[in-house]
C-alpha cells in the first residue's frame, strides 16, 4: 500500500494520501477516499471552528464521523489552536491507518481513531459529558440519516456541520427520494441550490424538533457538487415556526417565502410551482460571518475564501431567494446588465440589495420582480 501514498500539504498539515486521488480525474475509493478539489471546502471549515471555538468556554473537541483517510480533522488537530481532542471516525480500517500515519508526521497528540458505524460511534458519545462541541458529517449523498445520531453527540450550545452532495434529489429530479429523504420537495428555478440547502436545514429541524431542540444556522457554503452547513446546536424547542414553502411563479419570474402554500401567483394569477416544505429562516449569522473573516487572517487558507465571506456577510440579512442577471435579461429581452450597476440601481430606488455568494451573476433584494424590471428598464 505505500506505493501508492504521497506526502501533500494543505493549510499548513501535511496529509499522506493515496496518489490516485492526486494523478486520476475521479480519485479513487481504494485504499481511501480523498477528494483534493473539496479542499476549498475543508479550508472554510477550518475557518468556521476557528472562529466558532474563539472565546468558547467548554472543551474544544472535535468529532469527524465519516472522515475518510482524516482530513478535515487532521487539519483540526493541527491548525486550530487549544483542540484538545480530535476522534476520526470511519469504517475503512486502511483509511484510519493512514489517517493515524498523518497524525504521526504533524507531532498530533490530540489525534485519535474509531472504527464504527457512524451512529454507533456517535450513539456512544450522545450522553452528558461524552459529547463534542463540534461535530462534522460528511457522506457521499445524503446526511439525513445521520441528523438524529448526530444532534445527540453535539453539546449544548456545540456546532454541527453537515454535507450532502445528493444533487439530483435535491435538484428536483427524483421527488419522492427528496420527500423520503429531507420531508420536503424541490422545484427546479436559477436558484435551486437554496431552495437544496433550506431542504436540508428543514430536514434539520423536523429531526431536532422531535427531540426539542432547535438551531441556528450560523453559515452555509456551496462549490461544485456539495452544499455545506453550519448550525448552533441548542437544547431549547423552536420558538418561532421557521417551515414554510417558497413559492414560484414561472410565468413572472415573482418569488418569496412564506408559511402558507399559496398555488396561485400573487401578482399574474399564474399556477405557482412551491419548493418545501423548507426551513425559511436565515442561512447565514452576521455577526460569526465577521468573526470568520477576522480569524481567516491567521490561517492558511485560499484566496477564494475572503469573497466567498465578503459575500455572505453583505447577503445575510436579506430576504430568502435571490434573482440572476440572466434570468432578468431574458425576461427583458437584453443584454444582462454588470452585476454592480444592478445593485447600484436598486439601492438608489430605496431597496436593500446585495450579491449573494450563492451564484457569482446572482443578487439578494427586498425589491419584487415587477419593480426590478422595471428600474432596469428605467
Amino acid at each position: 500500500m505505500n506505493d501508492e501514498l504521497v506526502e501533500i500539504v494543505e493549510g499548513t498539515t501535511k496529509i499522506i494520501v493515496p496518489k490516485g486521488s492526486i494523478t486520476e480525474k475521479v480519485p479513487p475509493k481504494e485504499p481511501a477516499f480523498f477528494n483534493p478539489r473539496a479542499r476549498l471546502s475543508r479550508d472554510i471549515s477550518i475557518i468556521a471552528y476557528s472562529a466558532f471555538w474563539k472565546d468558547f468556554e467548554f472543551p474544544k473537541i472535535f468529532f469527524d464521523g465519516l472522515s475518510g483517510l482524516g482530513a478535515r480533522g487532521l487539519r483540526v488537530a493541527n491548525e486550530i489552536d487549544g483542540v484538545e481532542k480530535v476522534i476520526v471516525n470511519d469504517v475503512n480500517p486502511n483509511a484510519l491507518e493512514i489517517a493515524l500515519n498523518s497524525s504521526k508526521i504533524n507531532n498530533l497528540k490530540n489525534f485519535e481513531i474509531s472504527e464504527d458505524e457512524t451512529c454507533r460511534f456517535l450513539s456512544s458519545h450522545s450522553r452528558k459529558n461524552k459529547r463534542a462541541s463540534i461535530v462534522d458529517i460528511d457522506p457521499f449523498g445524503s446526511p439525513s440519516r445521520y441528523i438524529d445520531c448526530s444532534i445527540r453527540a453535539t453539546m449544548h450550545g456545540g456546532m454541527l456541520a453537515l454535507t450532502a452532495t445528493d444533487l439530483q434529489v435535491l435538484h428536483g429530479l427524483f421527488n419522492k427520494a427528496a420527500k423520503r429523504r429531507y420531508y420536503g420537495v424541490p422545484i427546479k428555478t436559477e436558484f435551486s441550490n437554496e431552495i437544496a440547502i433550506r431542504l436540508i436545514l428543514g430536514c434539520v429541524n423536523f429531526v431536532a424538533g422531535r427531540l426539542d431542540i432547535s438551531f441556528e444556522p450560523l453559515f452555509v457554503d456551496h462549490d461544485m457538487h456539495y452544499y455545506r452547513t453550519y448550525l448552533k446546536i441548542l437544547n431549547t424547542p423552536e420558538q418561532e415556526e421557521k417551515i414554510g414553502y417558497i413559492i414560484f411563479c414561472k410565468n413572472c419570474g415573482d418569488r418569496y417565502a412564506g408559511i402558507k402554500y399559496e398555488t396561485k401567483c400573487r401578482k399574474c394569477a399564474h399556477n405557482t410551482e412551491i419548493a418545501g416544505p423548507l426551513w425559511i429562516g436565515k442561512l447565514f449569522d452576521k455577526e460569526f460571518v465577521k468573526k470568520m473573516s477576522n480569524v481567516k487572517n491567521t490561517l492558511t487558507v485560499d484566496k477564494k475564501c475572503e469573497k466567498i465571506l465578503e459575500r455572505s456577510k453583505m447577503e445575510a440579512e436579506l430576504p430568502a431567494t435571490y434573482y440572476t442577471l440572466n434570468e432578468i435579461a431574458s425576461r427583458m429581452n437584453s443584454a444582462p446588465i454588470r452585476l454592480e450597476n444592478a445593485i447600484n440601481k436598486l439601492k438608489e430606488h430605496g431597496f436593500n440589495a446585495s450579491v449573494t455568494s450563492l451564484n457569482p451573476g446572482g443578487f439578494r433584494t427586498d425589491c419584487e420582480i415587477d419593480e426590478i424590471i422595471r428600474i432596469f428598464r428605467s
